[in-house]
C-alpha cells in the first residue's frame, strides 16, 4: 500500500511449482478467498519449454537452420525436460566439454550427439553443476556451502558477521567469485540469492552427510561468537537456525553454551510471535528448553516462565490445546506469584471457551477476579442490573473523545482487571447472559472511575454499546451507538496495540455497527478482525469474527455458494485449531446455508434435537439452535414450525430491557420474518397476543428503521405491507410492497428483494390480479436465483405455473 496517496491497494504476487504442491495447499485457499470475496484473481502457469521452442532457441545461438540443429535440441530437452535454466547449463556443460563446439573448417557447429547422449546425467542438471563447482577453488567452494547452510539466500549482515571471524574471513570475497561464475546474483544491498534452487542443492551436495548437522552447527557458533553483545533482530533466527540445526551433534554439547544458546532461542521465538509465525516460535522454544538445566525454576525463574509462556502461546496457536494446557499447569503450578500466573490463566480460559467448557472457564474468571480484589455478585436481579445500567449511563453522560484520550494510562493491576472483565463478559454469553452487563457497566466504571485508561477501556465501551443496542427505547440506542463510536475512535491512542482489535471488531461489527453502517460494510470488517486475528495470535477472537462474519453476510444477502465456500473454509480451519465451540455455530451455520440452497435436509448436524434443549432457554446452545430452526422454517415455509421456534426466541421479557440481552442482534434481524410468519398461523379464533404480535414487531422495526434506514426501511415497508393486505387496505400495501421492493434493491438485500416480490405476488394473486402476480413472482424467482436459492427458485416456479393453469 502507498501512505503517500492514502491508497488502499495492494497487488500480491505468489508463484509455485506446481509439481510439489497438493491441491489442499495453502496458496488455492488464499485464491479462493480473494475470488469468494470479489478480488479479482489471475492465475498464470508457465509451463517448461518445448522441443520447437528449444530448438528455436539453438537455431538461433548456433545460427543454424532449425532443421539441421534438431537432433541436437531433442537431446537437450530429453536431458533437461524443457526446464530453462537447465537447459542453459547444459548447453554451457557441452560447450566447456568440448561435444559443442565451432569448427574453424567447416565454419558452423558440430556436435557429438552419441557422446551427449551417453552422458552420465540424471533428468536435471544437478550433478553437471556439482562437477562444476567441485573444480572451483577452495575458498569458492566454502562461500558456496555456507550460502547453501541459510537456504536460497544469505543475508549480506550475516556475510559481514562471519567476516570477522577466523574460520570465514574470506567469505566476502569468495561470494563475490560465485557471483562471478554465474551461481548467485547479488540483490540490493540485502543479500546474496542463488540463481535457481536447484543451483542451491549442488552448493549444499557438496557437504558430505555425514557431516552437515556438524557443518550447520559450526557456521551457527561461528556467527553467535562474532554477533555476541550485538546481536541485531534481523540475524537472530540465522544464528538460532543453524545452531538448532546441528544440535543433534554428537561432539557439540558445551554446558557453558548451553544457558545462552536458551536465551538464543527464547529471543527467536519472541521475535517470531511478534511476526505471528508461531509454527516456528514452537520449535525455537521447543530447542530451548532441553538447554536449560534441572533446577531450572529455581535457579532461572524469569526465563523459564517467559519460555513456558511462549511454549504455550505458540501450542494453542497451532492447534494443540492438550500440549498448551498442559504447560499452563505448570507454569501454574511452579509460578511464585499471582501477577506471574495472570497471562497464564487468561490463555488457559480462552483454551476452556474455544473447547466448549465455558462453565469452566466462567468460573475460573470469577475466581481470578476475586484474587485482583474484584467483589462480584453471584447473581443479580433484573432491577439491580438495569439501576446498574442506567448509573453508568449517567456516569458516561458527556463523555467526549477528547475526555477519552485526555486521561493517563491505567496501572498494570487495573488493567488486569479490565483484562478479565473483558475475557469474562465473552465467555458469559453462553452460561451466564444475564450477568454480561454488570461486567461492561464494571469496567466502564473502573475507567471512569480512576479517570485512566487502557485499551481494556475501549473493549468495555463497545460491550456496554452492544447491550444498549438490545434495547428498545430509540434514545438508549441512539446514546449506545455514540459510546461505540466514541470507543472506535479513541483506538487511534493504542494504534500500536493491535491485539484488541480482532475483539473489539467482533463485538461492534457483529453488534453494535449495524444501527450504523451498511451491513455489507460490517461483514467486510469482520472478515478483517478474523485476518487480524490470525494475524497477531488471537485465534479465539479470530474465530468469532469468522462467525459473525458468515452471520452477517447471510444477513446481508450475500450469494449463497460464495457463503457456503467461506463457511467450508473456516470450518476447515477452526477444525485444525480444535475450537469446538466456533465449529458448532459453522456447523449450524452451514447447514442452514444448505437448506437455503434446497440441498440440506434440516437435519442439523451440530446440535442434536434435544427436547431438553429446546424447551429451556437457559440451555447454552438453545437460543443458537432456536434462531437456526426458525430461519430454516421460515424460508420453507413451515409456518407452525417456524412459528414456535420464534416465540422460543422472544418469550415475554427477553428484549424489554438490559437483563435478557443475548439474542438481541438476531431479533432485530429476524423479526421481519417472525412477522411474516405469524400471518400464516392467525386464523379468526387467535388469541389476541398472536393477532398483536406481527403489529408489535413493526413498531420496533419503524424504531430500527429510524436509527439504520440503510438496514432496516425495506424490512418495516415489507412487514407493512403485509399487515395492510391482512386488513384489506390494498392500495396501502400496493404502496409499501413497492416501497420494500425499492429500499431492499437500494441496499442490495437481494433475498429480500425477491422476499418483497414474493409477497407482492401472493397479495395480488390473492385479489385476483393474476398479470400482476405472475409479474411479481417471475421478479422472485429471479432475486432468488441470484442469491443461489434453488429452494426457492423451485417455491416460486410452482406459484408461476400455478398461475398459468388458472390463466
Amino acid at each position: 500500500s502507498s501512505s503517500s496517496n492514502n491508497s488502499s491497494c495492494f497487488f500480491f504476487v505468489g508463484s509455485y511449482r506446481s509439481n510439489q504442491v497438493s491441491g489442499d495447499h495453502a496458496i488455492f485457499h488464499f485464491m479462493d478467498s480473494a475470488r469468494s470475496a470479489g478480488v479479482p484473481v489471475t492465475k498464470i502457469s508457465l509451463e517448461g519449454l518445448t522441443p520447437r521452442d528449444i530448438n528455436a532457441m539453438v537455431s538461433d545461438a548456433l545460427c543454424m537452420f532449425p532443421r539441421i540443429c534438431e537432433p541436437l535440441s531433442n537431446i537437450v530437452f530429453q536431458k533437461t525436460k524443457g526446464n530453462p535454466y537447465f537447459v542453459l547449463e547444459f548447453v554451457r556443460t557441452l560447450r566447456d566439454k568440448s561435444l559443442l563446439q565451432f569448427s574453424t573448417q567447416k565454419m558452423t557447429w558440430i556436435w557429438d550427439e552419441g557422446r551427449i547422449n551417453s552422458m552420465d546425467i540424471t533428468s536435471n542438471v544437478l550433478y553437471l553443476l556439482s562437477r562444476k563447482m567441485s573444480g572451483l577453488s577452495e575458498n569458492v567452494q566454502l562461500a558456496l556451502k555456507v550460502a547453501a547452510c541459510f537456504g536460497i539466500k544469505i543475508k549480506k549482515s550475516v556475510v559481514e558477521y562471519l567476516s570477522a571471524s577466523l574460520d570465514y574471513s574470506n567469505i566476502q570475497s569468495g561470494l563475490e567469485q560465485v557471483v562471478a561464475e554465474g551461481f548467485m546474483i547479488v540483490v540490493g544491498t540485502s543479500y546474496f540469492k542463488f540463481v535457481h534452487d536447484k543451483v542451491r542443492e549442488a552448493a549444499y551436495s557438496l557437504i558430505p552427510n555425514s557431516e552437515k548437522k556438524k557443518y550447520h552447527y559450526h557456521v551457527g557458533i561461528s556467527l553467535y561468537l562474532a554477533a555476541k553483545g550485538n546481536i541485531v533482530d534481523d540475524i537472530v533466527f540465522s544464528i538460532a537456525g543453524q545452531i538448532n540445526h546441528g544440535m543433534g551433534f554428537p561432539t557439540v554439547r558445551n554446558p557453558e553454551l548451553w544457558l545462552d544458546l536458551a536465551k538464543l532461542n527464547e529471543m527467536a521465538a519472541a521475535k517470531a510471535v511478534d511476526s505471528s509465525d508461531y509454527g516456528a516460535a514452537r520449535s525455537y522454544v521447543n530447542a530451548a528448553l532441553p538447554l536449560l538445566p534441572k533446577n531450572h525454576w529455581k535457579n532461572h525463574y524469569d526465563l523459564s516462565l517467559r519460555l513456558y509462556f511462549l511454549l504455550a502461546k505458540s501450542s494453542h496457536w497451532c492447534g494443540d490445546l492438550e500440549k498448551a494446557s498442559d504447560v499452563l499447569q505448570t507454569i501454574l503450578g511452579e509460578s511464585q506469584h499471582t501477577f506471574d500466573k495472570l497471562n497464564a490463566y487468561h490463555l488457559f480460559v480462552l483454551i476452556l471457551h474455544d473447547g466448549g467448557e465455558t462453565a469452566e472457564a466462567y468460573r475460573t474468571l470469577f475466581e481470578v477476579l476475586s484474587q485482583l480484589g474484584e467483589s462480584i455478585p453471584a447473581k443479580l436481579s433484573p432491577t439491580e442490573t438495569n439501576k446498574m445500567y442506567k448509573t453508568t449511563a449517567n456516569m458516561l453522560t458527556g463523555l467526549t473523545e477528547e475526555s477519552l484520550l485526555g486521561m493517563k494510562m491505567m496501572d498494570r493491576t487495573s488493567q488486569f482487571r479490565l483484562k478479565f472483565y473483558n475475557s469474562i463478559a465473552v465467555v458469559a454469553n453462553m452460561p451466564r447472559g444475564d450477568m454480561v452487563p454488570f461486567f461492561a457497566c464494571r469496567m466502564v466504571q473502573l475507567t471512569l472511575e480512576s479517570q485512566t485508561i487502557c485499551k481494556y477501556s475501549l473493549m468495555g465501551l463497545v460491550q456496554y454499546a452492544a447491550i444498549g443496542c438490545g434495547h428498545n427505547n430509540f434514545e438508549v440506542i441512539q446514546e449506545a451507538c455514540r459510546i461505540g463510536k466514541l470507543a472506535m475512535a479513541a483506538l487511534k491512542k493504542f494504534d500500536s496495540h493491535t491485539d484488541i482489535i480482532p475483539r473489539l471488531f467482533f463485538i461492534y461489527y457483529a453488534l453494535v455497527a449495524s444501527y450504523l453502517e451498511p451491513v455489507h460494510s460490517c461483514a467486510a470488517n469482520l472478515l478483517r478482525g478474523f485476518e487480524c486475528g490470525l494475524a497477531c495470535g488471537d485465534s479465539s477472537s479470530a474465530f468469532f469474527n469468522a462467525v459473525h462474519h458468515i452471520r452477517i453476510s447471510l444477513i446481508a444477502g450475500t450469494p449463497l455458494p460464495i457463503l457456503l465456500k467461506k463457511t467450508e473454509y473456516f470450518l476447515e480451519v477452526v477444525t485444525s485449531h480444535g475450537n469446538t465451540m466456533v465449529k458448532t455455530h459453522l456447523l449450524l451455520h452451514r447447514d442452514t446455508i444448505l437448506t437455503l440452497m434446497g440441498k440440506g435436509s434440516d437435519n442439523y448436524s451440530a446440535v442434536q434435537d434435544d427436547p431438553m434443549e429446546a424447551y429451556d432457554p437457559r440451555k447454552p446452545t438453545a437460543p443458537l439452535y432456536h434462531y437456526h430452526k426458525s430461519i430454516r422454517a421460515f424460508w420453507l415455509g413451515h409456518c407452525e414450525r417456524g412459528h414456535h421456534f420464534f416465540e422460543k426466541l422472544t418469550v415475554p421479557g427477553l428484549v424489554d430491557d438490559v437483563v435478557n440481552w443475548r439474542m438481541r442482534e438476531h431479533r432485530k434481524f429476524f423479526s421481519l420474518y417472525h412477522g411474516i410468519n405469524s400471518f400464516g398461523i392467525i386464523k379468526p379464533t387467535s388469541d389476541q397476543r398472536l393477532k398483536e404480535t406481527p403489529i408489535n414487531i413493526l413498531e420496533g422495526l419503524k424504531i430500527s428503521a429510524a436509527v439504520s434506514r440503510w438496514n432496516f426501511h425495506n424490512k418495516a415497508c415489507l412487514l407493512a405491507a403485509e399487515v395492510y393486505s391482512y386488513k384489506g387496505n390494498h392500495q396501502e400495501a400496493k404502496v409499501n410492497y413497492a416501497a420494500a421492493i425499492t429500499s431492499a434493491r437500494c441496499s442490495n438485500f437481494i433475498h429480500e428483494q425477491g422476499l418483497a416480490c414474493e409477497r407482492a405476488g401472493f397479495h395480488y394473486k390473492k385479489i385476483d390480479q393474476l398479470a400482476e402476480a405472475y409479474g411479481f413472482f417471475n421478479q422472485a424467482k429471479q432475486c432468488y436465483a441470484e442469491w443461489g436459492s434453488q429452494l426457492k427458485v423451485d417455491s416460486v416456479t410452482r406459484q408461476l405455473e400455478s398461475i398459468q393453469i388458472k390463466a
